[in-house]
């Protein structure tokens, strides 16, 4: 049989994207209209599959992009890129081997593009300042219940971004707000983007409205160099130590676990990047600080982890809140305020 093309492809998958996405192991549950957390890159209510024009086309107010089609769904979901995501979903539609040779429309992002995306994450961080206790950043992780002495050196102030937002078709500056940008290093500890947590000057996260429709927007955002990249990176909190170290989505929720327990932490920023992060060999011990989402996501992604550590030869406990919907900095600040 010869091989679909992506024309052929995007219209036998037409009508068909929840079957697919599904089939590709995003929750039932995530795909729908209401806004909910992004099973990707986790949130409250960030994430909508809206399905226009029976394209999978959904919306995750955390990328700088908002959203896509099915096709870039599966792209965000796995962290591939779209030649792999094609072959996913040949293989969910049953057409396994058959799926599109990717040509140019389907490359992998040109060399320039990540050049310059490179160049933008190297400005953004150069210009930003490493963390102290007075600064915005300093008094946001203050104010979450996190006081720390030393700041990771991958955390940053950054003393303004702007918020960019498409309003009626169009980009649209919102503000520039004060940021903790967060370095997410790949698997040979290189930069590959940069997560950002827009604040205001009080140290408070900031509030933003659409406003065309009134929703809250993320204020959370990922600045890559490329999607592909991504699979396996981390954000670096502490480095391992004795062969030892704990891992979890959240960076703040990171924090919540170094302080409690003092085990050195990689933040893996999502669901879907706990299931994939990439360790060193010379970690033997691991500790999946799980969170309990409403929807399992969080527990599903501790447990392909787990699974996958373990076949590699490593110690691997899996912890996780007893209570649905908290995480582990949700039981930090719940221990305090029963201490006070």
């Amino acid at each position: 049989m010869s091989r679909l093309s992506v024309s052929e492809l995007r219209a036998a998958a037409r009508g068909r994207w929840k079957e697919i996405l599904t089939a590709l192991g995003i929750p039932p549950d995530s795909l729908t209209r209401q806004n909910k957390p992004c099973p990707a890159c986790g949130g409250s209510d960030r994430f909508s599959f809206t399905d226009s024009n029976e394209s999978g086309a959904f919306v995750c107010r955390a990328l700088d992009r908002q959203g896509g089609d099915g096709f870039e769904l599966v792209m965000h979901w796995h962290g591939c890129d779209f030649r792999a995501a094609l072959a996913k979903v040949a293989e969910a539609l049953g057409q396994p081997g058959n799926a599109p040779a990717a040509r140019r429309q389907a490359a992998p992002q040109p060399r320039e593009q990540m050049r310059d995306d490179g160049e933008a994450l190297r400005v953004l961080w150069e210009e930003a300042s490493p963390v102290n206790p007075d600064d915005p950043v300093g008094r946001y992780l203050s104010g979450r219940g996190l006081t720390l002495t030393i700041f990771p050196a991958v955390l940053r102030f950054h003393r303004g971004i702007p918020y960019w937002h498409t309003v009626h078709g169009h980009p649209c500056r919102l503000g520039t707000f004060p940021a903790m940008l967060a370095a997410v290093q790949g698997k040979e500890g290189r930069t590959v983007a940069l997560h950002r947590t827009y604040l205001t000057a009080d140290g408070i996260k900031a509030t933003l409205q659409d406003p065309e429709t009134g929703e809250a927007l993320a204020v959370k955002k990922l600045k890559t160099r490329a999607t592909r990249v991504m699979p396996g990176a981390a954000v670096r909190l502490f480095p391992p130590a004795a062969g030892r170290l704990a891992l979890t989505e959240g960076i703040e929720t990171g924090l919540a676990v170094h302080l409690a327990c003092g085990l050195p932490v990689w933040a893996c920023v999502s669901a879907n990047g706990l299931s994939t992060v990439i360790l060193p060999p010379e970690v033997g011990e691991v500790f999946i600080a799980a969170d309990n989402d409403e929807n399992d996501t969080g527990q599903r992604a501790a447990q392909v982890l787990a699974d996958r550590l373990r076949h590699e030869g490593r110690k691997v406990d899996v912890l996780s809140p007893s209570q649905h919907g908290k995480d582990w900095l949700d039981i930090l600040t719940d221990c305090r305020d029963l201490a006070a």
